[in-house]
């Protein structure tokens, strides 16, 4: 067992030496706040469970380690007895249970049942074992991703260099091929629902002007601004690099040997297309303007149904859970389907796509440096501020926020950098640091609008000013209600490449620069989240004093 790992006796005194072990184990790998408590009341009762299962006082193993994406903490000991939750012991008796002799044994039964997520047990050799999640990384899944990326790269190059062509072919069509196509349809199975019920609930829950109040009216109006502004910056760094060949990869789909291309359409075609002439019609054709449109008018019309409001918004929050996990369980086969994406790849692609690649990623880094330089520039405008002294007070935000990945879980540091550092008030920051959480992505929205627009050109699809003025929307839109999963990024790219028909192989490359570019993205969202907050802040007197 590597990691930390301590041996005690069998004893109920030596419960508290255990758990001082385990603690300390864990304030190492710096788990914390409600997974650091979970995990320690988990631990406690299990270790009190597997003490008593431990004959003739023999040894306890405990051991706390970190992985590659979570912390756990193993407890095993040799033992007669199975310890699982339908022993004699644990026969729960709800009468009188207070005084019942087996009170206690019930109890602590109730609370591992009730934590079966994060533990594990299995009885093998005579040893029972306990495995106790800890603390997952909100880096797991890109961990996991650029391993999968790695091992396709270095196993389909060897494939490459050593097997023979007919081989390193039936290798893509009969394997390769079969996952991509599995994972995709899974995808798109999902993907109307989920977008429908994700904006329903979320419009259903703020349609009440009263309760959003004024300042939510500024933060969120702030936030819109920024998004719109981020997507003209992606488009101006996409056009000012020109990543990319027009239709020079259209020979990864399979089939396909010339470009396609799109469809005319105009702007005013584009704004008669939102609202749609068959409700389920926008469902099975996934049109996402369509689904948007439609999920704002029910959410919206939600807080107006009176006494059977509460049902309702209880429904299409209970839907959207329920799409929530079921595209989580999807996305949880990410790193497969990133092995197959990128291994047909590799035995399918020419080496030449490598320079087409650094010089996206020279417009995805322009694009996001020129949005930085526009955060300071709306500090100085709005606030009257010195804007590298504010930088320098955000910057610990920007770092943690790279750092994690995440912007949930940069929430905390970003409050705190908002209280101590920036001297706002917190009823300010309380309140809009959250919601840009939820629907503040500048970052987000830069990679997705240079990567489709890069994907569309090197696929040979032509992009009308109608298209160009629909991705802006949708994108925006998307933004807002995009879900709080991993691998939101995918399901967002994969909503676009199916709106504007780009074959979907072209998610391939776009899984792999997402997972490349995911913590700047995530670090510009956290600021943009900072400035607005800032600006907000000093426009309507609500520092510290």
């Amino acid at each position: 067992m590597s990691g930390l790992v301590t041996t005690i006796v069998a004893d109920s005194a030596n419960l508290k030496e255990g758990m001082e072990f385990i603690e300390n184990g864990l304030k190492k790998y710096n788990v914390k706040g409600k997974d650091k408590a979970k995990a320690m009341l988990l631990s406690e009762e299990y270790l009190v469970k597997i003490i008593r299962g431990t004959q003739n006082s023999g040894n306890i193993s405990i051991g706390v380690k970190k992985s590659i994406g979570k912390t756990t903490i193993t407890i095993m000991a040799k033992g007669q007895n199975i310890i699982q939750e339908d022993t004699p012991e644990d026969i729960i008796d709800f009468y009188g249970v207070e005084s019942a002799p087996n009170a206690e044994a019930v109890i602590r039964n109730m609370i591992i049942n009730a934590n079966r997520d994060i533990l594990r047990r299995s009885y093998r050799n005579s040893t029972n074992k306990g495995v106790i999640t800890a603390g997952v990384s909100s880096q797991k899944n890109l961990i996991y991703v650029l391993t999968s990326m790695v091992m396709a790269a270095v196993i389909c190059t060897l494939m490459r260099l050593i097997l023979p062509e007919n081989i390193n072919m039936a290798v893509n069509d009969y394997v390769f091929v079969t996952i991509k196509t599995i994972f995709l349809n899974a995808l798109k199975a999902i993907i109307a629902p989920l977008i429908f019920f994700s904006i329903a609930a979320s419009v259903s829950s703020t349609t009440d002007i009263t309760e959003i109040g004024k300042l939510g009216g500024k933060v969120i109006s702030f936030y819109g601004m920024t998004t719109l502004a981020a997507t003209i910056i992606a488009y101006f760094s996409f056009n000012l690099v020109s990543p990319g060949v027009f239709n020079e990869l259209a020979y990864l789909v399979k089939g396909t040997e010339t470009a396609t291309q799109g469809e005319m359409v105009s702007i005013l075609d584009t704004l008669i297309d939102i609202v749609p002439d068959n409700f389920f019609g926008a469902f099975v054709n996934s049109a996402t303007l369509q689904l948007i449109f439609l999920a704002i008018l029910i959410g919206g019309v939600v807080p107006f149904m009176g006494e059977r409001t509460e049902k309702i918004a209880s429904f299409i929050a209970s839907a959207n859970e329920l799409f929530l996990r079921g595209a989580s369980v999807i996305t949880k086969c990410l790193p497969i389907a990133v092995f197959a994406f990128i291994g047909s790849m590799v035995l399918t692609m020419d080496v030449k796509v490598i320079s087409t690649m650094v010089s996206l990623f020279i417009s995805l880094l322009l694009g996001l440096v020129i949005m930085m330089v526009f955060y300071m520039t709306v500090v100085m405008i709005l606030t009257k501020s010195n804007p590298i002294r504010f930088l320098k007070e955000a910057i610990p935000a920007w770092l943690n926020a790279f750092a994690l990945s995440s912007s949930s879980a940069a929430m905390a540091f970003t409050m705190q950098t908002c209280d101590k550092k920036l001297k706002i008030s917190p009823r300010l920051y309380s309140f809009s640091i959250p919601l840009g959480a939820t629907i503040n992505m500048d970052g987000f929205v830069i990679v997705l609008t240079i990567s489709f627009l890069f994907l569309a050109k090197v696929f040979g699809v032509t992009l009308s000013t109608g298209d160009i003025s629909a991705l802006i929307v949708t994108i925006v839109l998307l933004s807002f209600g995009a879900p709080g999963i991993p691998g939101v990024s995918t399901i967002c790219m994969s909503v676009l490449l199916m709106q504007f028909n780009v074959p979907m192989e072209a998610l391939a490359l776009f899984i792999g620069i997402d997972a490349i570019t995911d913590p700047l993205n995530t670090a510009n969202n956290v600021f943009g989240d900072i400035v607005g907050t800032y600006c907000i802040a000093k426009r309507n007197n609500m520092m510290q004093e």
